[in-house]
C-alpha cells in the first residue's frame, strides 16, 4: 500500500518527464543548430540530455520545490540559436568548414553554462534574488514576446533551413509535405487546445499521438526509417561515443577570439537566464500554493549549470510547464525528477537508437508552439490588462528585437521603461503633509493667550513633511510649492524624518531653496535630517554649516523654535493663583496646600513606573515628558509644559503608575500638590477644590482638542 501511494506514482510522473524530456531537449537542440549544423543535430541532443540530467539530479537535491525539474528552456535556446548562427556565418567568411566550427561553437555551449551558473551562484550566494525580482514588468513581458518571435524563426529555420526573410518559394518546395503537416499540426492543436484547456496530459498527448501519426504514415508511404532520416524527417541516433566536455576539446580547434566577440551575447543570455528562473519559480509558487526560497533557486541551478559545461551540456533553467506537470501528475517528492533523470540515462546509455525515432516535424511544432504561445500572451492576452505605455513598451521591444537583436531590445526596454517611471514618479508628490502653526503645533504646551494667537496667526509658520526618495523631479516640486507661501511666510519647515535619500540634484534644489528664502527675510529650518542623509548633500556640494539654516533632531524640536520665533516669547513667571486661573478672591492660605519646589535644569522628577503621589503646576521654567524608544538611544519628546501648566494630573487622578519620564528642560519652579493636601483642601475649601479639579477638566479638553485638529489635519 504505501509503495502504491508513495512510489508508483513518482515513478509514474518520473517517465512522463523523461518523455517531455526527451522532446524539450531535443526540440532546443535542433533549434540551435538547425541550418548549417543540421548534420550534427545528434551532438545537439547529447549535450540538452547532459543538461537535462545534470540539473534534474540537482534540483532534487537543492531546490526548494520537491517537485522541480528542469533543462534547456526556450528563451535561452533562442539566444543561444542566434549566437551560434552569427558564429558558424562569421566562420564561414574566412572558410571554415562545419566540422572545424564544431569546436568552437561546442565550447561556447559548455562555457556560457559555466559562466551563466557561477553568476547565479553568486546573486543567490549574496541574497539579490530579491533586487532581480524588481526588473519592469513591461520589460519582462517585450523579452518574453521577443523570445516568441525568435522561436517562431527559429522553428522555419529548422523546417526550411532559411531564415523567414532568406526564404523563397523554391526553398518552401523542397520541404516534404508531411513535415508542413505534422509542424503545423503540433503547433496549432497544441496551440488550441491549451487555449479552451490546462491539462497537464495535453501536451505529452499531442506529442505521442503526432509522433505515432507520423510513423503511420511512413509506413503508408512505404518509406523506412533509414530513408526518412536521409530526407531528413526524422533525428539520428544519440551519438553517446561523440560525447564532449570542455576538457576533451583541443584548445587549438577554437576560435576563442569569436567566444571574446560573444560576450554582449553571453551577458544578454545571462539576464534573460536570470528572469527566467525567477518567472518560472513566481508562477510556480502562484501554481502549487508552495512557498519557494528565490536565492536558493538561484544558487542550485547556478551549481547545476556550473555542472552541465563541465560535463559538457548547455544552459538550462527551472522549468515552470514540466515541474507543473510532474507535480500535476502525482511527483510529489524528490525521487520523481532522480527517476527521470536515470530513465533519459538509461535510454542514452542502452537504447541511443530511440532517440533517432523522434521526428524533426513534431519538434519544430513543439518549438513553434511556443513561440506562439508567448506572443499570444503579452500581445493578446495582456492588451487590456497592461496599461497602454507599459504595452507600446513591450511591442517596441519585439520590434527592436526582430529588427536588432534581443540585446538592443531589452536595452531598449529598460531605457523606456527607466524614463518612464522617471516621468511617473515625479508626478507624485514627495510632500506628504503641509501644514501651518495654525494646525499643527509642538507638544509644548502653552498659556491659552499663547495658543490663541498661534491659531490665528500661526500662517507665518508654514511647514512641509517630506517622504520618499527625494531626485530632481520630486524635489522641484516642494521648492514649487514653498514659492506659494512666500507672501506670507516667516518660517519655512521642512522635515527630512520620512526621507530614504536625495540624489546631486535635489541638493542643487535644497540650495536653491535657501537662497531663495534667504532673500524673502524667512528663516529656514531642516528638521529630522540623519547624519547619512546630511553627509549626502555635503557630497553633492549643499553644506549646510554654510548657511543660515536651523537643523534640529525631529520636527517637534522645529516646531517649538519656529513657535518662539513667531510669538518672541521671553522666560515669564506667574503667580500660583495666575497659573490656576483664579479671578475671585481666594483665601491667603492657598498656597499652603501646595509646596513650591525649585528643580534644576535636566533633573528628572517623575520616572515611568513611579507611584503617582502628586501633581505639579509650572510657575517659571519648562519640562518635558519623554518616552525612550526601545532598542535605540532615541527618546521621543511627546509633550513640553511652560508657566501656567499642569503635569503629572493623569496619573494623580487615576492612580495609575507614572508612564513617562517628565524632566526640566530648564532651571524652573513648580508648585506640588499631594495626595493629602487635596484630600484637606475638598474638606476645608471645597470650592476652590472644584476651581482647581475644573483647571483639571479644562486643560484636558485643551489637550484633546489640540490632538484632535492634528490628526483631522493629517486625515
Amino acid at each position: 500500500m504505501i509503495f502504491r501511494k508513495a512510489v508508483v506514482p513518482n515513478l509514474l510522473a518520473g517517465t512522463l518527464g523523461a518523455l517531455m524530456t526527451l522532446a524539450y531537449a531535443s526540440g532546443f537542440a535542433s533549434l540551435i543548430f538547425g541550418g548549417q549544423f543540421e548534420a550534427y543535430t545528434g551532438q545537439a541532443v547529447l549535450v540538452g540530455l547532459v543538461a537535462s540530467c545534470v540539473t534534474l539530479l540537482i534540483l532534487s537535491v537543492g531546490s526548494s520545490f520537491n517537485f522541480a525539474v528542469g533543462g534547456p528552456d526556450s528563451n535561452p535556446s533562442a539566444i543561444l540559436a542566434i549566437t551560434v548562427a552569427a558564429m558558424a556565418a562569421e566562420m564561414a567568411l574566412s572558410g571554415s568548414s562545419t566540422a572545424q566550427m564544431l569546436p568552437t561553437v561546442l565550447m561556447y555551449l559548455f562555457l556560457s553554462a559555466i559562466g551563466c551558473g557561477a553568476i547565479l551562484y553568486l546573486l543567490g550566494a549574496r541574497r539579490w534574488g530579491r533586487y532581480v525580482r524588481y526588473i519592469p514588468h513591461q520589460v519582462v513581458g517585450g523579452f518574453l514576446a521577443g523570445t516568441g518571435y525568435l522561436l517562431l524563426t527559429g522553428g522555419w529555420r529548422m523546417l526550411t533551413g532559411h531564415t523567414p526573410w532568406q526564404t523563397g518559394w523554391e526553398q518552401i518546395q523542397s520541404v516534404p509535405v508531411l513535415a508542413w503537416w505534422t509542424a503545423g499540426l503540433v503547433a496549432f492543436g497544441l496551440t488550441a487546445l491549451l487555449r479552451f484547456r490546462t491539462h497537464y496530459l495535453i501536451i505529452p498527448g499531442v506529442i505521442f499521438f503526432a509522433v505515432a501519426i507520423f510513423h503511420l504514415f511512413l509506413f503508408f508511404q512505404g518509406m523506412s526509417v533509414p530513408e526518412a532520416r536521409a530526407a531528413g524527417l526524422l533525428l539520428g541516433p544519440l551519438p553517446v561515443s561523440s560525447w564532449a566536455a570542455p576538457f576533451s576539446i583541443s584548445s587549438q580547434e577554437v576560435r576563442w577570439d569569436l567566444l571574446l566577440f560573444h560576450l554582449k551575447d553571453f551577458a544578454a543570455m545571462s539576464m534573460v537566464v536570470i528572469i527566467t528562473i525567477l518567472l518560472n519559480a513566481t508562477s510556480l509558487e502562484v501554481a502549487t500554493g508552495t512557498d519557494p526560497d528565490f536565492d536558493r533557486e538561484l544558487k542550485t541551478l547556478g551549481a547545476a549549470n556550473v555542472l552541465t559545461g563541465l560535463f559538457g551540456g548547455m544552459v538550462a533553467v527551472n522549468s515552470f510547464n514540466r515541474s507543473l506537470l510532474n507535480w500535476r501528475a502525482g511527483g510529489d517528492s524528490r525521487w520523481s525528477a532522480r527517476f527521470c533523470a536515470v530513465l533519459i540515462l538509461g535510454i542514452g546509455v542502452f537504447f541511443p537508437g530511440v532517440v533517432g525515432l523522434l521526428p524533426r516535424p513534431v519538434l519544430t511544432g513543439l518549438i513553434l508552439y511556443l513561440g506562439i504561445s508567448l506572443l499570444l500572451t503579452w500581445l493578446w492576452d495582456k492588451r487590456h490588462e497592461t496599461p497602454l505605455v507599459d504595452y507600446l513598451v513591450i511591442v517596441a521591444m519585439l520590434v527592436i528585437v526582430a529588427i536588432a537583436g534581443i540585446v538592443p531590445g531589452v536595452l531598449l526596454g529598460v531605457i523606456i521603461s527607466s524614463l518612464s517611471f522617471v516621468i511617473t514618479f515625479s508626478r507624485s508628490s514627495s510632500i506628504k503633509v503641509r501644514f501651518n502653526g495654525s494646525n499643527r503645533r509642538s507638544n509644548v504646551e502653552r498659556l491659552h493667550s499663547e495658543s490663541d494667537w498661534l491659531r490665528q496667526e500661526g500662517q507665518h509658520l508654514q511647514g512641509f513633511v517630506l517622504h520618499g526618495y527625494l531626485f530632481f523631479g520630486t524635489s522641484t516640486g516642494v521648492l514649487d510649492q514653498i514659492r506659494e507661501v512666500f507672501g506670507e511666510a516667516k518660517v519655512v519647515l521642512i522635515d527630512f524624518w520620512d526621507v530614504s535619500g536625495v540624489d546631486a540634484s535635489s541638493a542643487v534644489v535644497f540650495r536653491k531653496i535657501i537662497r531663495l528664502c534667504e532673500s524673502h527675510d524667512i528663516q529656514t529650518i531642516f528638521t529630522g535630517l540623519s547624519r547619512p542623509l546630511q553627509a549626502k548633500l555635503e557630497r553633492c556640494g549643499l553644506d549646510l554649516s554654510r548657511h543660515a539654516v536651523r537643523l534640529f533632531p525631529d520636527l517637534d524640536y522645529g516646531l517649538e523654535w519656529s513657535e518662539q520665533i513667531l510669538l518672541a516669547e521671553t522666560p515669564a513667571q506667574l503667580t500660583l493663583p495666575e497659573a490656576l486661573g483664579l479671578s475671585s478672591p481666594f483665601p491667603k492660605e492657598l498656597e499652603s496646600y501646595f509646596e513650591s519646589v525649585n528643580i534644576p535644569a535636566g533633573e528628572t522628577f517623575i520616572r515611568r513606573g513611579d507611584e503617582p503621589d502628586a501633581f505639579y503646576i509650572v510657575l517659571r521654567g519648562r519640562v518635558s515628558i519623554s518616552l525612550s524608544i526601545a532598542g535605540t538611544d532615541y527618546t521621543k519628546r511627546l509633550r513640553a509644559y511652560g508657566p501656567g501648566t499642569i503635569v503629572g494630573e493623569m496619573g494623580f487622578f487615576s492612580q495609575e503608575v507614572r508612564s513617562a519620564d517628565i524632566r526640566t528642560d530648564v532651571d524652573s519652579v513648580l508648585s506640588r500638590m499631594t495626595q493629602a493636601k487635596l484630600e484637606r483642601l475638598e474638606s476645608e475649601e471645597p470650592v476652590l477644590a472644584g476651581q482647581i479639579c475644573r483647571l483639571v477638566i479644562r486643560t484636558l479638553s485643551s489637550r484633546l482638542r489640540t490632538a484632535n485638529e492634528e490628526i483631522s489635519h493629517l486625515l
